[in-house]
Formats: structure tokens, sequence, C-alpha cells
């Protein structure tokens, strides 16, 4: 019995120091990865979810520590990896050498592609992105930009704002031309071949689509960020309310997209926004009366809106109602059917702007801006340039409008005519947009 009783007893130590020895050592990892998550995550908004797959969301805790703030995703991933103290080390310092503070210039860029949509945006820190691809009589010109302006050959971040033609009709053929980072789209569908034919070129290409919805962090570099602040809901009755909305800032100056967002989704932006001041603000829905309400555009109060329309679209872009309000607020008004491309650098400290007339970024656009820059209190511009040299157009027998070459209106008769004397007497084709 005194044997079983000692050999009872010696198991029950080795039990208890084993016992003792996994407390000890979980106690260590715990510590280690509180340590951990306190460096590296900060001021992830309360609904940040990271994306598994294509139907379930985990939703992550907020953690309220100090800067640097982290990409979620970015940071989740690191955070599964950290299963040691030398790995968490070496990970904390690869997040504070990639999320220092970013410097260069960010370069926004208002394609006048038409009645339609398409802004590129060159980021301080090398990324780039774009914002819709107006129809696909655009996507020429727009790829052409790109690769005028892009050394790498890629796009960070391809946003379909929602899923109209004029918004995303030339974005099969850009990611196509060239190599897509990330996909993001409000999670609405459109029974139209254009979409249809947009969802199977993503597919084709092995991208996926993340949800672009109100609280989703496209990006957080510190002092540069994007975030996602509508569609805020669902259930919608007008397309348009899906807009993505993104509020892009650097060094405390904010830049705001709208989309096509009408009244519905601005009154649910003011509600879900503390501050939605912007800079500069892409006006909704091309200037129509359903968007830029006034309360909506006095939150904003932006030194300049922008327009992007087609010149004499049969819709009344922009709405005399719109260009009213901006005016009652006192806003510096930008339109690419008047102005052309137009473009806002801003270096961190100051805002400049240029503007192109539509005949000088086909078939290249701009690729300089101006090196003078103003305070940020008032934005700086630079006149529209002019073409010197005679442009050609086309006309028919018996239309009313003139064309670019190639247009399909151009089937029955083809008439040559100089653009200066076609703009005397029509109006431009709204499908080809041809010179203005």
């Amino acid at each position: 019995m005194m044997k079983i009783r000692n050999k009872f007893n010696f198991v029950y130590i080795l039990v208890v120091a084993a016992l003792l020895f996994g407390c000890a050592k979980t106690a260590d990892v715990e510590n280690t990865q509180f340590a951990y998550d306190a460096s590296v995550t900060s001021e992830l908004p309360a609904s940040t979810t990271k994306k598994i797959d294509s139907t379930e969301d985990v939703a992550v805790s907020e953690t309220p520590v100090a800067s640097p703030a982290v990409p979620f995703e970015f940071s989740t991933e690191i955070a599964e990896m950290s299963d040691t103290p030398e790995n968490a080390a070496q990970e904390i310092s690869d997040v504070q050498a990639q999320y220092r503070s970013i410097t260069g210039t960010l370069k926004i860029v208002y394609l006048d592609v038409g009645q339609g949509d398409s802004i590129y945006i060159g980021l301080p820190n090398g990324e780039s992105m774009l914002i819709d691809a107006g129809e696909s009589s655009a996507s020429e010109s727009i790829i052409q930009y790109i690769k005028d302006n892009n050394d790498k050959g890629s796009i960070d971040y391809l946003i379909a704002s929602h899923p109209h033609s004029d918004h995303i009709g030339g974005m099969a053929a850009v990611i196509n031309a060239f190599e897509i980072k990330s996909v993001w789209m409000p999670a609405e569908i459109h029974n139209t071949k254009t979409f249809e034919n947009l969802l199977d070129t993503i597919e084709e290409n092995n991208l996926t689509i993340k949800n672009a919805k109100a609280d989703k962090v496209l990006f957080d570099y510190g002092n540069l960020k994007a975030v996602f602040i509508a569609p805020n809901g669902s259930g919608y009755s007008n397309l348009n309310n899906y807009s993505a909305v993104i509020l892009l800032t650097y060094n405390g100056h904010r830049f705001l997209f709208m989309g096509d967002a009408e009244e519905e989704s601005e009154a649910e932006i003011l509600a879900a926004v503390d501050d939605i001041s912007a800079d500069v603000l892409k006006v909704g829905h091309h200037g129509s009366s359903t968007s830029s309400a006034k309360a909506f555009i006095k939150a904003v109060s932006p030194k300049y809106a922008v327009i992007s329309c087609g010149k004499g679209n049969s819709y009344g872009h922009p709405t005399n109602q719109t260009l009213a309000i901006l005016a009652e607020f006192g806003i510096g008004i930008k339109r690419t059917d008047e102005n052309g491309t137009i473009i806002f650098s801003c270096d961190g400290e100051n805002i400049s702007c240029t503007t192109f007339l539509r005949t000088e970024i086909q078939p290249r656009a701009p690729t300089a801006v101006p090196s003078e820059t103003s305070e940020t209190s008032t934005v700086k511009e630079t006149p529209a340039k002019t073409q010197e040299q005679s442009i050609t157009v086309y006309i028919t027998k018996t239309g009313e409008k003139y064309h670019s070459d190639g247009c399909r209106y151009l089937s029955q008769s083809k008439i040559t005519i100089e653009l200066e004397a076609a703009k005397q007497k029509y109006d431009p084709c709204s499908v080809c947009s041809p010179p203005r």
C-alpha cells in the first residue's frame, strides 16, 4: 500500500508541475499578445469586420489605444501570425516602418468622360485609385491616361461606385489593361449586360470583390486615409443610393466623392458621420436636383465642387437648382463639360487646381500640374488651356449632333466638318463624347 501511495504522490507531483508550467507559458503568450495588440491596433470603428468568405463576416471588438492607426485587415493578419515574443517584436517593427507619416503629392484627376464619372487618384505613397470608368466609349482615353501617368502598370484600389453604365461601362477594359490589386463594389446587382460583363471580367481575372459599405476602410496610413461613409443601408428603391461614397483625407485636407448618391443617402450620411466637411466635393449624380440638398451642402461646406457631366446632355445636368445652392454658399464650381479634365493637387500643405480641355486628353492626357500652390483657405486654379489646331469631327445628313470617328450613329452617313463650325450649329453626341 505504501508503494502505491508513494507512486501516486510522485505522479501527482508531476501532473501539478506540468499544469503550473503550462499556466506560466500561457500567461507569457497572453501577455505577449496583449502587448502586441496594444502596439499595432487603434481607432478601429466598432462595426469593422474582416471578410472571411463571400457570405460571412466576423466582428472584431474595438481596442481604444494610441496611434499609429493600422488598416484592419493588415493588423489582423499579423495578429494571427504572432505566436512568440520574437515574432511579435519583429512584426511591430515592420508595422511601425510601413505606417510612418506619408509625404509627397496627392493628385486627384476628374477625367472628362462626357456624361459619366471617372476619377483617377495618384496617392502620395505611390499607390493609385480609380473610382468609376465612365461609359464603354470612354475606356480608351481612361486607359491611355493611366498608362501615361502610372509607371507601375497597376491599380491598387478599383472602385465601382454603383452598377450604372455611365460609371462602370469602361471598367472591364480597365481590368484587362492593368494589374488590379483590389476591387470594391456595393452589394447590389443590376440586371444589365454591362454589369454582367464586368462580373465576368472580374471572375476571368481571378479577382475577389470586396463589399463597399459605410465604415469599411480602404486604407489608413495615419495622415493618409480613405474610408467609405455610404451606403449606410439597403433596400433602396433607387440604385443611385447604393453609391459607394468615399472620404479621402491627407494631412487634414479632405476630398469627398459622392458617386450618384441622392438626398436619401445624404441624409443617412449626415446622421451617421460627425464631420463631413471637405475641401473639394465631387457633386452627387452629375449635379441632378435629386442630389445636393441644401443641408448636406452646408454641412460639407467645400471650397470647390466638381461636377462631372457631358456638354449638352439630355438630362439637363447640372440643374439650375443645384447650381443655385452651390452659389448660395459661395462654392467655386468646376465642370467637366465646361472645363474639361480637372486636376486637384495637394502637397500635404497646399492645394492647387488646373484644368485641361477635352481635346488635350485625346489621345494623351496631361501629365503635369502647376508647381505653384496656394494656402488651403483659398484653392488656386490655373486657367484651362486652349487647342489651337483645327479638329475634325463628323455629322450625318439628318442628325442634330456632331460625332467622333467610329460613333455608331455614323453608320448611315458620315460628313466631315471642323469642330469650330460644328459647335456653332450642332450639339456634341452624348454617346461618343466628341471633342468640345
